[in-house]
């Protein structure tokens, strides 16, 4: 869905010549959008199915408990992140002729993967609902509505001027700030990376206390 969104915005909705500058900072969202996609969509689901399965519950008889059950899941939404930078990046080089130099793309792929972890946190919050259809709408009512207004879909100042102090609270602008910094050798505001910080930090916080409660219960599930 990224890659389409990037080629619908960038070469198929558009008129005349597209700024390089323009499909950057696209690309950029879209990874955004990716990793927000993966996380609040994919991740929620396995571990929602896994504790279904009883394996939080084991793992947590065993030495090491939970806390490398969820390394490995992070791990894996990582690596389906950076693949989706590799897709996103070929498209924009070879459709959009977007040039980069090579410490531009790893730093951008950094702080990506980085800029996940909100995402991912939060993916792992809505994976302690006990149903999968609540579960889906949860997630269909935190991933669009977010990306909208964050500006990953289209430019931020298109949106309400009501609803722009929103959409920049959330993690998913500091993210594609960041990213646009890098991508466009902007100035990157110290806002924008206590922002990703900020926000790890809470739903850290939120979801360690989650777990626990998930793991006393006994059932592994918080009733909605």
């Amino acid at each position: 869905m990224p890659a389409g969104f990037y080629l619908l915005f960038t070469k198929v909705m558009v008129s005349g010549t597209v700024p390089v500058s323009f499909s950057v900072q696209y690309m950029a969202s879209m990874i955004v959008y990716s990793g927000t996609i993966n996380a609040l969509f994919g991740i929620a689901s396995i571990l929602m199915l896994d504790r279904e399965k009883g394996l939080l519950q084991w793992y947590q008889l065993t030495p090491s408990g939970v806390q490398p059950y969820y390394l490995s899941v992070g791990f894996w939404s990582m690596a389906m992140n950076g693949i989706a930078i590799v897709v996103l990046g070929v498209l924009a080089v070879s459709v959009n002729h977007v040039s980069l130099t090579i410490e531009q793309w790893l730093v951008m792929a950094g702080v990506a993967l980085v800029g996940q972890i909100p995402t991912l946190l939060l993916g792992v919050l809505i994976s302690f609902l006990n149903r999968i259809e609540t579960l889906s709408i949860v997630s269909n009512l935190i991933t669009f509505p977010m990306a909208i207004v964050s500006g990953l879909w289209w430019p931020m100042a298109m949106l309400p001027s009501w609803l722009q102090p929103i959409g920049k609270l959330m993690p998913t602008y500091f993210v594609n700030n960041w990213l646009g910094a890098v991508a466009t050798h902007a100035t990157l505001k110290i806002t924008t990376v206590t922002g990703v910080g900020a926000w790890i930090g809470i739903l850290l916080i939120l979801v360690i206390v989650g777990t626990r409660q998930l793991l006393r219960r006994g059932d592994g599930v918080v009733k909605a």
